[in-house]
């Protein structure tokens, strides 16, 4: 926790970004990207990871003590990728959620990967995760990419999406968040908007889909879905764009806040992308800047709205009291090292610890 309030990491991954991992040749573009912004938008020298730190495949237990031991976040989702156009294992397996969440039970929330478009094989994926593996969301992709073609997979086709959407129903399961707004690779980057969203919203009132990456693209289109209230706004790399642009993340803020989001905006940190302590620290100083107030009429970002995104909009996806959650965790071993004080950014994969 940052005082009182509680930091809920809505995103985090555990990549796998090492060349044998690669699905395509084309994968070292997107590994080389990845690279890239974590040095531009890392802004503390020490804490920028060299070639050979980042271009690995990260395990569960580096998640952990970067989240829990180097930085204040209270809980972590774990989000599995479906990238497996690109990347042998997804590029964020799924299975690292789960290691997450045996290290830290009552820390983490786990979303499984799935393809709707596999047909049966992603209704069989959906009930296997959440019957075997019990998640608490499931995470797809808006697109694939095979030789220099971009195929859509949007949500609101009836053939693959609609069955996926009422297989997870039936299970249960009543969150699914879908990586928009960040094209992945040399695609259409319109294959990554928010074209199908509005009727699968309407059709499935009951379902609440998160839209991930909100902010970074598509700010117009995705400000208006904020009217929606089973559409929640997860701010994965887009809220990292603090540490180097915070007066574009106050403009898509006050955008979603304005059009009736403002209770449904989910922080992320985009660990292991970044380290996760900068930028929550950079996000806590963010203020709304007073022309974008007087022009726009965006809201001031009060201690009310900053502690909804930080931590407790997410509870209320998940149902969790937060009152229950602070009790849950007191005094357990994350608590306790975080009261004693944080350790250094990396310093577990550095070995300094």
């Amino acid at each position: 926790m940052v005082g009182d309030t509680i930091i809920a990491d809505a995103t985090v991954h555990a990549y796998n970004w090492s060349e044998e991992n690669y699905a395509i040749p084309i994968a070292s573009m997107t590994t080389a990207a990845g690279l890239g912004f974590h040095g531009w938008l890392t802004t503390d020298e020490a804490s920028k990871l060299t070639e050979a730190e980042f271009r690995r495949n990260w395990s569960a237990a580096e998640l952990e003590q970067a989240l829990f031991f180097e930085s204040p976040v209270d809980l972590a989702s774990h989000h599995g990728t479906p990238i497996w156009d690109y990347y042998k294992d997804g590029h964020s397996d799924t299975a690292k959620g789960f290691e997450l969440r045996e290290l830290q039970p009552d820390r983490t929330i786990v979303y499984g990967a799935v393809n709707p478009f596999h047909g049966e094989k992603c209704l069989e994926d959906v009930q296997r995760l959440v019957e075997e593996h019990h998640v608490d969301g499931i995470k797809v992709y808006a697109a694939r990419y095979d030789q220099g073609k971009t195929y859509e997979q949007r949500l609101d086709d009836p053939e693959f999406g609609y069955p996926m959407i009422e297989k997870c129903l039936e299970l249960g399961v009543r969150v699914i968040a879908t990586h928009k707004a960040v094209p992945f690779g040399p695609v259409r980057s319109e294959a990554y908007g928010m074209r199908d969203l509005p009727e699968v919203c309407a059709v499935f009132p009951e379902m609440n889909f998160e839209i991930v990456h909100a902010g970074f693209a598509f700010i117009e289109d995705t400000a208006f879905l904020a009217g929606f209230p089973n559409v929640w706004l997860n701010l994965e790399f887009s809220a990292a764009l603090v540490t180097k642009a915070p007066r574009r993340v106050a403009e898509f803020i006050g955008a979603f806040a304005t059009m009736g989001g403002a209770d449904r905006m989910l922080f992320s940190t985009t660990c292991c992308l970044l380290h996760p302590r900068f930028v929550i620290e950079e996000f806590m100083k963010l203020e709304m800047p007073q022309d974008l107030v007087d022009g726009f009429g965006y809201p001031e970002i009060t201690p009310e709205l900053m502690d909804g995104i930080m931590g407790l909009n997410y509870l209320r996806l998940h149902g969790i009291d937060p009152d229950e959650f602070r009790a849950r965790i007191a005094g357990d071993a994350v608590s306790l090292a975080q009261a004693e004080g944080l350790a250094a950014p990396w310093s577990s994969l550095r070995g300094e610890r």
